[in-house]
């Protein structure tokens, strides 16, 4: 499992000089890095959230599948910095979230301008920041982009799909492994660890992308039928044959670069805040 996330990082990596990056230490303890920016207030952002099982990775991994995401959409991206596993532990890194998402709108970011996107455990951590956002009292953002989202850190809705599934990059044992050195002795019933019990009409709306042959398909599959039976707004797109965040593979799969096409699109026609509606973008 350390080889495959190794793998699925360097796909991702791009050199500072290429990626147009700007490094963040604020006084607040928010740490992260600006790709294609830093923005200025009033711009339209992405807010992104790496994965890599709460334990590898790093914004400086992210920055080929951040950089493509910042050309196709003409929007500056802000990657935070979380606190990993196993040095720390559930919920450091939805505090992390929370804090870098707050950051944004401290410097004067509109939350209706914001983007979140993320990644595998980036995806958990996506909506994680949602249900908290909620509960403080805060805007939520305009929309997310989810690229294989972990729901489940259990990995219980991800099992029987692990036994017919062939991702040559993921095992449940390892990623069971992997996670838990984050999420080990974790309330099980905490929102920030449930994600699924906060699904809501006014959740922002979402695209989900996963592949066929990866276990998180279930949690996909499952996340969006529980969001749009709860009346939420949520297009999922199935991309048969295609492993666990194949979207990071862009330099060699033309899936993944027609899939970050449909991220575009989305973004670029993301309905009304309050508009009320289902698509459903099972995609060949």
């Amino acid at each position: 499992m350390q080889a495959t996330l190794k793998v699925l990082c360097l796909l991702a990596y791009e050199p500072p000089a290429r990626a147009r990056v700007q490094r963040v230490c604020a006084p607040d303890g928010v740490n992260g890095e600006w790709v294609g920016g830093p923005a200025l207030p009033g711009q339209r952002v992405l807010y992104f959230l790496h994965g890599s099982g709460y334990v590898g990775c790093s914004p400086a991994t992210h920055r080929g599948l951040v950089s493509q995401l910042v050309a196709r959409t003409g929007r500056p991206a802000f990657v935070v910095r979380y606190r990993r596993g196993p040095e720390h532990s559930f919920p450091a890194a939805t505090d992390d979230a929370v804090r870098g998402f707050e950051w944004l709108t401290d410097q004067g970011f509109d939350p209706s301008q914001i983007v979140v996107a993320g990644d595998s455990a980036g995806g958990h951590l996506a909506v994680g920041l949602c249900g908290e956002l909620r509960r403080l009292g805060c805007v939520l953002p305009r929309a997310l982009v989810l690229f294989s989202p972990l729901i489940d850190p259990t990995y219980s809705m991800a099992a029987d799909y692990a036994r017919v599934s062939n991702d040559p990059l993921v095992s449940l044992r390892d990623a069971r492994r992997i996670t838990g050195m984050y999420t080990a002795g974790s309330n099980l019933e905490d929102a920030r660890f449930d994600v699924i019990r906060d699904v809501g009409p006014d959740l922002p709306p979402m695209l989900i992308q996963a592949g066929g042959r990866e276990m998180l398909r279930a949690d996909a599959e499952k996340y969006a039928a529980a969001l749009r039976a709860a009346g939420g707004i949520c297009e999922l797109e199935i991309w048969p044959g295609q492993m666990h965040v194949f979207q990071i593979a862009y330099r060699i799969l033309p899936e993944a670069r027609h899939a970050l096409d449909h991220a575009q699109r989305f973004i670029d026609e993301l309905p009304e805040p309050r508009q009320n509606a289902s698509t459903d973008g099972v995609t060949a």
